[in-house]
């Protein structure tokens, strides 16, 4: 009977894999317990952000980890909120708590658990499923596991709580998910704007504000590089700009400072930004001056002084050639 069932299943094995049926990745949440975890009065959630290529019909699964440095026993409660990008350039994201956003993930990721308890130095792996709908239309979904704590309480305590309007959160920390459907997608995206917040500095750091505007239907990861020239248009230096995130409908704001010591004179800074599709590259440039006034003053002033000194020195004593 054993020697059956065995059978059984390699042939149920060989016919799945021949026509590529595969079971569901099954991840079961466990807890860890650390060592030497300092007491930061804070938790921590990893990743902040996951990002996935799918097709209609996918399913995959992801783990996010919490690790409590909180000193003591903590609930900790899981939910999921949608989130978009923003016209305002001062917000990075949005969410969207008890409402459907433009591109909704919400009702494709599932947590394994939503709540649990960790004591000090505990660190929770969960498993995030993300389910795909196989009529799903191509193009970015965005969702959010946002994590929060709070002290364990009592039925009392709850009752107390919940009659204030709700129980009181320490603190909450959040799992941005970006999941891009594979297919024909609007990629639109360039860089609208590159500046400096004045034009005349006295010294560094020198503040370069970048605006990309994403008019498409999926996140972009633009990138690239701002080269510096000098009076002469002698290139000076060159800062890397490493990938960020730019949601649909939205416009994004990064700031990026040039600091390299004793700076002198007039200069360009140019922006190379690759739209991270079809090597779409955006140039635009800006100039500025580093006028060290301060510095400039006081040698001149010390230039004086010597001056001065050698003036007075001379009016005071008369040099007279000796004779024989």
């Amino acid at each position: 009977m054993k020697k059956l069932s065995f059978s059984l299943l390699v042939i149920l094995t060989v016919i799945g894999l021949f026509f590529g049926i595969r079971a569901p990745l099954a991840l079961a949440y466990k807890i860890e317990d650390l060592t030497n975890v300092p007491v930061e009065n804070d938790f921590v959630l990893a990743a902040g952000k996951v990002e996935l290529w799918m097709n209609p019909g996918d399913k995959d699964t992801k783990e996010i980890m919490i690790t409590n440095r909180l000193g003591k026993t903590m609930d900790f409660k899981v939910e999921i909120s949608d989130f978009k990008g923003s016209r305002n350039p001062e917000e990075t994201v949005v969410y969207l708590e008890g409402e459907k956003g433009p591109y909704s993930l919400k009702d494709y990721i599932k947590p394994e658990i939503t709540e649990f308890t960790l004591a000090h130095g505990q660190r929770m792996i969960l498993p995030v499923e993300v389910s795909i709908p196989p009529d799903a239309t191509p193009g970015g979904l965005y969702g959010a596991i946002l994590v929060s704590s709070h002290p364990p309480l009592t039925p009392a305590e709850i009752e107390k709580e919940k009659a204030k309007g709700q129980i009181q959160l320490i603190s909450r920390l959040a799992s941005l998910f970006f999941i891009r459907v594979k297919g024909d997608v609007n990629e639109n995206g360039f860089l609208k704007e590159f500046k400096t917040t004045k034009k005349y500095y006295e010294e560094g750091p020198i503040p370069f504000e970048i605006l990309f505007e994403n008019n498409g239907n999926v996140h972009l990861l633009p990138y690239g590089i701002i080269e510096i020239y000098n009076t002469l248009n002698k290139k000076v230096d060159e800062i890397e700009l490493n990938p960020w995130f730019s949601l649909p409908d939205s416009l994004r704001s990064r700031t990026v400072n040039w600091d390299r010591g004793f700076l002198f004179g007039k200069y360009k800074a140019v922006a190379s930004v690759n739209r991270s599709y079809q090597d779409i590259i955006d140039q635009k440039s800006v100039e500025f001056w580093v006028i060290p006034w301060k510095i400039i003053l006081a040698g001149l002033a010390g230039l004086f002084l010597i001056i001065w000194f050698f003036w007075w020195l001379f009016s005071k004593f008369e040099i007279k050639r000796k004779t024989v």
